[in-house]
C-alpha cells in the first residue's frame, strides 16, 4: 500500500496522508498531503488502494476483539509510513452512516461484550430497533 500511495504521487511531494474508515459492507478513503515548497497537494487515490485496506482490515481481525475501525496513516518523503489504527473510537464517517452498517461489521467481525465501546453499543441498539421497525412495518403489509 505504501508503495501505491508513494508511486501514485507527483514528483513533488512531501507528505501524504491517507484517512480510511471501513466496515465489512462499505468504506470512505480521504487524501491530502503537501508538496516540496509547502503547497496543497491533490492527487486522486491509486487504483487498489481500497482493496488493500480492506484486506488488512479483515487480516487484522482477532477472534473476540474485532478488528479497527479508521486508520490514517501518514507518508513522509524518505521515512516509512507511519499507521495509526483506531480499534475503539467512532470513526466518524462523513456524513454519518446508518447503524446498520456497525451491526453488519461486528457480525462479520464479532466483539466480546468487553470489546464493544459504548457508542458501538449504542448503534447496535440502534441497529436492532431499526430492523424490529421494519419487520414489523413490514409483516403489517402482508
Amino acid at each position: 500500500m505504501e508503495r501505491l500511495l508513494r508511486e501514485d504521487a507527483p514528483a513533488d511531494w512531501a507528505e501524504i496522508h491517507l484517512d480510511f474508515r471501513g466496515s465489512s459492507s462499505i468504506c470512505q478513503a480521504d487524501m491530502s498531503g503537501t508538496t516540496a515548497n509547502g503547497g496543497a497537494l491533490l492527487m486522486p487515490l491509486p487504483d487498489g488502494v481500497v482493496a488493500l485496506m480492506r484486506t488488512l482490515r479483515a487480516r487484522m481481525y482477532e477472534p473476540g476483539q474485532g478488528t479497527w475501525l479508521s486508520v490514517h496513516v501518514t507518508l513522509r518523503r524518505g521515512r516509512a509510513a507511519d499507521f495509526r489504527f483506531n480499534f475503539t473510537d467512532d470513526p466518524q464517517w462523513s456524513p454519518p452512516v446508518a447503524p446498520t452498517v456497525f451491526s453488519m461489521d461486528v457480525e462479520e467481525f464479532p466483539r466480546d461484550p468487553q470489546h464493544l465501546p459504548e457508542w458501538l453499543r449504542q448503534r447496535l441498539v440502534e441497529a436492532a430497533e431499526f430492523e424490529e421497525g421494519y419487520r414489523n412495518d413490514r409483516g403489517s403489509r402482508e
